[in-house]
């Protein structure tokens, strides 16, 4: 049987079903929550005259290896967008759930009308390669500057060259990192029983009992023979 007769006979069983009897359909918005958990980015920019700001992102993305870069969307809105169109660079720092009233703040608060960073009382570190100073208090933060950029319905679309990366004291465990290091892992918002002004934010606390991991082997051994040994050999 080919790859192609397997694939109509897959599709002529399930004919008769429709999305809508397999799933429940929900809103464009709420199809966000498939993909969490995840980490947004508090991003950094700053100022020689006006000093530094911050902006919750969720609009990011690695974006290529050689050179290592991610890409960075920030609305022409935003105080951010004056700065890093000023600057051409930005810091973007992994939260740790110390950090969860930044991560509010930032994403309701303009920084043209509070420093968000004096007023949360956030600890600073000068940055190396940019002139934008790293959150002592995240897991980790990372160096940008722009090396291309591109417009696109109200957003700048920033790819940021990685110079440094620097991530908190033993948070690594080798390549991947640690449960112990506290990364604010965002579930979304929504409001809640109680009568509140804002909507509650929702993490997930990661400890060192809810990470598993598995090897690839059993499904490389179902591969065919012949594409099989590509992997093993």
């Amino acid at each position: 049987m080919t790859g192609c007769e397997s694939g109509r006979m897959s599709e002529d069983s399930t004919a008769a079903e429709t999305p809508g009897e397999v799933f429940d359909e929900v809103s464009e918005h709420d199809s966000t929550a498939m993909f969490k958990p995840k980490v947004v980015a508090l991003v950094v920019s700053n100022s020689e005259e006006r000093g530094p700001n911050l902006m919750t992102a969720s609009w990011w993305m690695l974006a290529g290896y050689n050179p290592f870069r991610y890409l960075l969307a920030v609305s022409h809105k935003t105080y951010t967008h004056e700065l890093i169109e000023e600057s051409q660079e930005f810091v973007l720092a992994a939260p740790s759930t110390e950090l969860v009233d930044a991560l509010t703040l930032s994403g309701m608060v303009s920084g043209r009308d509070i420093d968000k960073i004096d007023h949360l009382g956030l600890e600073t570190v000068p940055g190396d390669a940019v002139d934008v100073p790293l959150l002592r208090d995240a897991v980790g933060n990372v160096e940008c500057t722009v090396m291309e950029s591109f417009e696109f319905e109200g957003c700048t679309y920033y790819f940021g060259n990685v110079e440094n990366a620097y991530v908190t004291k033993e948070a690594l465990d080798g390549r991947l990192l640690s449960a112990d290091a506290d990364v604010l892992a965002y579930m979304g918002s929504d409001w809640g029983e109680d009568d509140t002004a804002t909507k509650y934010r929702h993490y997930a606390d990661f400890g060192a009992d809810a990470m598993e991991r598995f090897p690839g082997d059993d499904v490389v051994e179902s591969l065919p023979e012949d594409l099989r040994e590509e992997f093993t050999d």
